[in-house]
């Protein structure tokens, strides 16, 4: 992959046989719940995730002991896990948040440069919204794209601990937009969005690069705000999963 921080998308299908149970009953679950497989608001014990992994009930344990700290599932007294819900408050926060961190990664990548075979990659992904208008690849490829070209950038700024940062703001953003892509399938990028960024990377601008990652990232924010808000009467209310699910955005 060439990045030393990967988002939880890309890491879908790749070798697990050098992770130990822990690792992979966490990296298991945790894409469950990145992926909607098991819903915001549903319940679940250990017992009945060890019995459909096949292992033991003690890495299951670990593994939530992790995604407790993660924020993506909550511990009942007694009675198992849920699913920690999506609100319209936390979402609000969750993208402004990636804003602030991926305005300034994009602006740090443009300062430092892209090294070449990052940017041939990165000029790829940026034309992947032109391709899913075309009717050439799927909904499902058009955000692993997007994500990747993120994450990218996030790995090019020279800040570990920025793409650290980044990279887990992007799995939990994931969450959310899987959510808003059920509720309305039909919204999407506008073309040219990434291929702005990628211009004033290629250029060396900081300031346009800055500007035009600000401006995505700040469109989505409107953007899955106005279309959760569809399912919630109040901030703070969790977002309910739709009772047909549809192909993501």
């Amino acid at each position: 992959m060439g990045m030393p921080h990967i988002p939880a998308l890309l890491l879908v299908g790749t070798e697990e046989a050098g992770l130990d149970r822990t690792n992979q009953a966490y990296r298991a679950i945790r894409r469950q719940l990145i992926d909607l497989t098991l819903s915001p608001g549903s319940s679940f014990t250990e017992t009945s995730l060890a019995r459909q992994w096949d292992i033991s009930k003690t890495p299951v344990r670990e593994a939530l002991a992790r995604l407790r700290r993660d924020g993506l599932v909550v511990a009942l007294p007694r009675a198992g896990y849920v699913v920690s819900p999506i609100t319209l408050q936390d979402t609000d926060d969750l993208c402004g948040l990636r804003t602030l961190l991926s305005g300034e990664a994009a602006a740090a990548a443009a300062r430092r440069g892209v090294d070449a075979p990052a940017l041939d990659r990165l000029e790829v992904l940026s034309q992947a919204h032109f391709a899913l208008a075309a009717g050439e690849v799927g909904q499902e490829d058009a955000l692993r794209a997007a994500i990747e070209f993120e994450a990218v950038i996030a790995n090019s700024g020279g800040n570990n601990r920025l793409a650290k940062a980044i990279v887990d703001v992007l799995d939990e953003l994931e969450r959310v937009l899987r959510m808003a892509a059920l509720i309305a399938p039909n919204v999407a990028s506008p073309p040219g969005e990434l291929a702005a960024i990628f211009d004033g990377l290629r250029a060396r601008d900081v300031n346009a690069t800055h500007e035009a990652m600000r401006n995505r990232c700040e469109r989505v924010h409107r953007d899955v705000l106005q279309v959760l808000a569809r399912s919630a009467s109040i901030s703070r209310a969790p977002i309910a999963m739709p009772a047909s699910p549809l192909p993501p955005a």
